[in-house]
């Protein structure tokens, strides 16, 4: 009787291939990809979209009152209501963002391996080393950004300060700085390790391939510049397609539904786009990670059998939700939130 046959044991790809064996890891996975990308776009719409909605509501009753009224109105509580909004909105885009790296390295992470894992078993392991990966981020990002901003000091003093050198800085800092640590993420997720041990073993795979931790780092910064240049183009473009709509502030009450539909269908694609990013930038780490290490035993905890594993009921531990109650309980607010502050611009 001949037991399962192993999974093909991932290749160590060069520095060349990497980012090619990057974009085919991605589609192979792209199945996963698009339902995680739907959590993560349900996750911001729940959080950012109250935010963005009072915000649309105060543009529109801004052009029937005076300034005075329009602060005094804000003075009687919208402000407030505002202000808990938009904390819930960057609560909301924070948990987001580990999330979709989390849940990213998790689904590459397993596909990688030849024992792929489902989206849920992904958000369960993401739930798990949640924590970690905030506590990883720190580590990682407190010298990147005194490197960096020397880097845009000495650039500036060189080339004088009327001179945009931040994309240059960000990148050199990512290469020579990031490089280090570029596997923090990996080791969190997938070496199953805290961040400090996390830390420790990303510098000695840096050491095995130098550059190839230097292409991950530059790759990870370049994927989320994409992010914050995608958002600004899409939003350019939005705002065009509605002016030659004739569709605004000022538009009858079906202009202004079709607008909050349209910013409503806008917040949620935000979220997907969040994730999509985030997988791309994170996909050239689990590649060359997996391939040097082969390490993976982060995933066993919530494969079926796993003490994590999400489809299993086990005495005193709670059942699987895809939302949580704090994530139900934000959504709650928010929308409480919401209609309070449209009930103090009503006034």
């Amino acid at each position: 009787m001949t037991g399962a046959a192993e999974p093909p044991v991932p290749p160590v790809e060069t520095t060349r291939r990497l980012i090619g064996a990057s974009f085919d890891l991605l589609n192979r996975s792209s199945d996963e990809m698009r339902r995680a990308s739907f959590y993560i776009g349900t996750v911001v719409l729940g959080t950012v979209g109250p935010f963005a909605l009072a915000s649309w509501a105060l543009e529109v009753v801004s052009l029937h009152k005076t300034n005075a009224q329009m602060r005094s109105t804000l003075d009687a509580g919208a402000d407030a209501w505002l202000g808990v909004l938009s904390s819930i909105a960057v609560a909301g885009l924070l948990v987001a963002a580990v999330e979709s790296r989390t849940m990213a390295s998790a689904i590459l992470g397993g596909r990688l391996a030849g024992r792929p894992i489902s989206v849920r078993g992904s958000l369960a392991r993401s739930r798990m080393s949640f924590w970690r990966v905030v506590i990883g981020s720190f580590i990682v990002a407190i010298p990147v950004a005194v490197a960096q901003f020397a880097l845009s000091t000495l650039f500036q003093a060189i080339l004088g300060r009327q001179t945009d050198v931040s994309v240059v800085s960000t990148t050199l800092t990512a290469a020579l700085v990031g490089a280090p640590f570029a596997y923090l993420l990996s080791g969190i997720v997938l070496g199953d390790v805290d961040p400090l041990e996390a830390t420790r073993r990303s510098f000695r795979v840096f050491r095995a391939r130098k550059m190839a931790a230097a292409v991950v780092a530059v790759f990870e910064t370049a994927a989320t510049l994409l992010v914050v240049v995608g958002l600004v183009a899409g939003l350019d473009i939005a705002v065009r397609i509605f002016g030659a709509l004739g569709l605004g502030a000022s538009s009858g009450p079906a202009g202004l539904t079709l607008m909050t539909l349209g910013i409503m269908a806008g917040v949620f694609a935000l979220g997907t786009l969040v994730y999509t990013a985030y997988a791309i930038a994170v996909a050239p780490q689990i590649v060359m990670f997996i391939g040097l290490t082969r390490a993976t035993f982060g995933l066993d905890h919530v494969r079926p059998g796993g003490d994590r594993d999400p489809a299993t009921m086990r005495p005193g531990r709670r059942r699987f939700r895809w939302l949580t109650i704090p994530m139900l309980m934000a959504f709650a607010v928010g929308l409480i939130g919401l209609g309070a502050f449209l009930l103090t611009l009503a006034d």
